[in-house]
């Protein structure tokens, strides 16, 4: 090897460490039970891998295979929530335990990536939640469906409300993907059935009214509501605050508590649930100026 090199080259130090590196290369298969290991021992609650040429990740490869070229197999990881977290009406609450639970997924998918790497294997984590690539904005801003995978790896089933419902931990999960330039030695089978009862609570819970009582699922609605300060939400607030002809008609127009909302987002990135209705009107012409249609995959962030 050293031959093939100019001499300057050659002697180099850090080229000299790198071929005096062990060659060895890792298995092209791997082993499905060490995966499973290290993705529990590094944080994630359950974790299954699929392969990138199952039917149902069609519409995925294109993507993921941009993001990392020569991408085989995408494992998928599930953290658990604190139930009444999440159930608690203080959104302050609900939303730490989002934020929380998405930082230690996000930290189990660096850990996991970096034991692929040492191993020899080329692998990413893209982020569970947010951020994501929002100049494709309002289009698809996620690298990868982390729902869609966990579908297809056995780590679940969609429900009714478009999450996916854990066999042993119900909806109280967060999801995230890795990706892995190597297939794996055995793969994780669909689910025979499904854990939604479609008992239609999720229909007489959705403040406003995204599900319908026949299950079609209003993907605009829900994103607005859910997002209103990261996405679409924060674009209406610019907007208001620069059609204000000055300080009294933007006060006006948007409460103390709504601005102050607003700023806790950019500011600690800690609200994800919103409070009252904001800008109700607003939101109802944004939300008409937009194609409602339904995303199969329910989009991301999980």
């Amino acid at each position: 090897m050293t031959g093939r090199l100019p001499k300057k080259l050659a002697d180099h130090p850090s080229v000299r460490a790198v071929l005096a590196e062990p060659r060895d290369k890792p298995s092209p298969v791997i082993d499905a039970a060490w995966l499973k290991e290290i993705c529990l021992a590094a944080g994630a609650d359950d974790a299954a891998a699929v392969s990138l040429d199952h039917p149902d990740l069609a519409g995925e490869r294109e993507h993921v295979r941009r993001a990392l070229p020569g991408t085989k197999t995408l494992v998928s990881l599930v953290v658990r929530m604190n139930r009444d977290d999440v159930r608690s009406p203080a959104r302050s609450i609900a939303n730490q335990e989002f934020h929380r639970s998405g930082e230690i997924i996000n930290e189990a998918g660096h850990t996991i990536v970096r034991t692929l790497q040492d191993a020899g294997y080329r692998a990413i984590n893209p982020s569970a939640t947010f951020p994501m690539e929002m100049e494709h904005y309002p289009g698809r801003i996620w690298v990868v469906a982390h729902k869609t995978v966990a579908v297809a790896a056995g780590l679940g089933a969609m429900g009714l409300h478009r999450n996916v419902i854990h066999p042993k931990f119900g909806n109280f999960v967060l999801l995230a993907t890795l990706l892995v330039d190597a297939e794996v030695s055995t793969y994780g089978e669909a689910l025979d059935y499904n854990p939604c009862l479609e008992c239609k609570l999720c229909v007489a819970a959705c403040p406003i009214g995204a599900i319908s009582k026949t299950g079609e699922f209003d993907f605009v609605v829900c994103s607005t509501h859910n997002y209103r300060e990261f996405m679409s939400g924060f674009t209406d607030w610019a907007q208001t605050v620069a059609d204000s002809e000055d300080a009294a008609d933007f006060r006006s127009r948007v409460t103390d508590s709504e601005n102050v909302s607003m700023w806790q987002s950019l500011a600690s990135s800690r609200t994800t649930r919103p409070p009252t209705a904001w800008r109700s009107a607003r939101r109802a012409k944004t939300c008409s100026a937009r194609t409602s249609k339904t995303v199969a995959a329910s989009s991301e962030p999980s």
